[in-house]
């Protein structure tokens, strides 16, 4: 038994964020049967981060068989194919984000953890034959059945021969566990598989439905060290952002800013065109945006300016400053090269 095939996707018919999997497992047709699989979904650190069920409860029809017979040609590989899902939450979020931006190529990487539960068969056919006693030259007796009326026409059961296949002979059971009365049993197998969601399928497929919110993708090219910094207080604005701290996407954004000013400054001094035009004039508008969480208060304290229950600020001022800061840097990153 093994893991054939694993295609994951966003989970859309819950209110909470999930992911599920269309998987295919193959077994051995008639030998074993699968009536359930759980588990747990791990990241690729091995941290087990959801659990995992099958979308619904097992149905349909399975067989179970037994073995040295005709039949034994049936008993072959088949799919076995179901839906699993894993509900996940904040938590578990962040933690498959942390791990997708430690990745190289930003790509989310899992592991499903699967118990998966069987019917087994032990069980085999003693091979007999009906056959006519006279014709191998013994009379015919009479046979007393429970109601205690005897019969005459009675045949006899012959052991059979076919060289295809051969009845053991550990037994003259016509019907045995392989030597034992027992020959059905319930036992689980625990099968374990990665995969990977590309970042191009996380970003635009999965976390819009997931409710990670809308990416804004742009190239920084790597090496300077003061976009590495910047980056850094974007990672934790996007770490509040996912928890709905939205006064910390303004205080990381604002760092990141400040950062990028004292840099483009002492590269280019605070005279410039390049400073005080070209940069100055785009700062100025960023620094007065990324501002607009930190002065709620102030705001607020003049009453008579707007209506206390207008003065606050939601998801999508958070989520548009995320992307004007990584314009920012984009832009800042720019400046430094042609200043070469």
């Amino acid at each position: 038994m093994e893991i054939k095939k694993i295609e994951p996707k966003a989970y859309e018919k819950s209110i909470f964020p999930g992911i599920s999997f269309d998987i295919e497992i193959s077994y051995r047709k008639y030998q074993e049967a699968i009536v359930g699989i759980s588990g747990w979904l791990e990241t690729d650190d091995e941290k087990i981060i959801a659990e995992i069920k099958e979308e619904k409860e097992t149905i349909g029809y399975r067989e179970i068989g037994a073995r040295e017979s005709y039949f034994d040609k049936e008993f072959k590989e088949d799919v076995y194919k179901t839906t699993l899902l894993a509900l996940l939450d904040r938590r578990a979020l962040s933690h498959i984000e942390k791990k997708r931006r430690e990745n190289r190529k930003k790509d989310v990487g899992l592991i499903l953890n699967l118990n998966v539960k069987t019917i087994n068969s032990s069980a085999v056919i003693f091979q007999v034959y009906s056959i006519n006693p006279e014709k191998i030259g013994i009379k015919k007796v009479d046979v007393k059945i429970d109601s205690g009326e005897a019969y005459t026409e009675r045949e006899l059961l012959i052991s059979g021969y076919n060289p295809e296949y051969s009845s053991s002979q550990r037994n003259r059971w016509i019907l045995s566990g392989d030597g034992r009365p027992v020959f059905l049993a319930i036992s689980g197998q625990q099968l374990k598989e990665k995969t990977q969601i590309p970042s191009s399928d996380w970003i635009n497929d999965y976390a819009p439905k997931l409710e990670l919110g809308e990416y804004f993708i742009v190239e920084i090219p790597k090496g300077q060290k003061v976009i590495e910094e910047a980056w850094k207080y974007i990672e934790k604005a996007e770490e509040c952002f996912r928890t709905w701290n939205i006064k910390g996407v303004y205080v990381n954004c604002r760092e990141a800013g400040s950062l990028l000013d004292e840099t483009i400054k002492g590269k280019f001094k605070k005279n410039s065109f390049v400073y005080k035009e070209r940069w100055g004039r785009t700062y100025g508008k960023f620094e007065g945006a990324a501002s607009l969480g930190l002065h709620l208060e102030d705001i607020k304290k003049n009453k008579q300016r707007y209506p206390s229950e207008d003065i606050r600020i939601g998801k999508a001022d958070a989520e548009h400053i995320l992307i004007v800061t990584k314009a920012l840097i984009k832009y800042a990153e720019e400046l430094l090269q042609e200043g070469r």
